[in-house]
C-alpha cells in the first residue's frame, strides 16, 4: 500500500483539497508538492495522502515527520500506512520527531504507535507546536506494532 512517491501532481492534488486549507504549516499546495522532489525527503504515500520523512542528521539516524492525508484518507488508510511507513523508515533511523499544531486536532501523533510529549507548547510563527517523539525501540514495543506483527 505505501509507496515511495516523488511527483509533485500527486502531492499538489492532495495539499490542495479544500479541506487541508489552514494545515499545512503556512505552505502552499505547490510548495507541499516541491518538497517531494528535495533529496533530503523520504516521501512515502498511500491513495489519500502520506508522510515526509525529513533526515535530520548527516546519517538519518533521526527524522522529522509531517503528515497529509486528504479526507478520504483519514482513519484506517492513515492508520496502516503509518504502521508501513514507520516499518520502512526505522530500516535505517532510530528516532522520529513531530509536531503537533494547537489548532489542528489531527496533528497528535497516536501513543499507541509509542509516540511520546517530548516537551511543553511553544508560540511559533506558524502557531502553538508541541514537539513528540518516536524511537524506534519504543515503536516496535508498541501496541500498533505488535498488532501489526500478530497480522502477518
Amino acid at each position: 500500500m505505501i509507496r515511495e512517491e516523488r511527483d509533485p501532481a500527486f502531492w499538489y492534488e492532495i495539499a490542495s483539497h479544500p479541506a487541508l486549507e489552514g494545515a499545512l504549516m503556512g505552505l502552499s499546495a505547490n510548495q507541499v508538492a516541491e518538497t517531494a522532489m528535495q533529496a533530503s525527503i523520504l516521501p512515502l504515500a498511500s491513495d489519500n495522502g502520506g508522510f515526509f520523512f525529513g533526515r535530520m542528521d548527516a546519517l538519518g539516524l533521526t527524522v522529522e515527520l509531517h503528515t497529509v492525508y486528504r479526507p478520504a484518507g483519514w482513519g484506517r488508510e492513515v492508520s496502516v500506512a503509518a504502521k508501513q511507513a514507520f516499518t520502512w523508515v526505522f530500516g535505517v533511523a532510530q528516532v522520529i520527531v513531530t509536531c503537533e499544531v494547537s489548532r489542528n486536532h489531527r496533528s497528535s501523533p497516536p501513543r499507541s504507535f509509542g509516540f511520546a510529549i517530548a516537551g511543553d507548547w511553544q508560540i511559533t510563527p506558524i502557531g502553538r507546536l508541541r514537539p513528540w517523539v518516536l524511537t524506534r525501540r519504543a515503536w516496535e514495543t508498541s501496541p500498533a506494532h505488535r498488532r501489526l506483527i500478530s497480522c502477518r
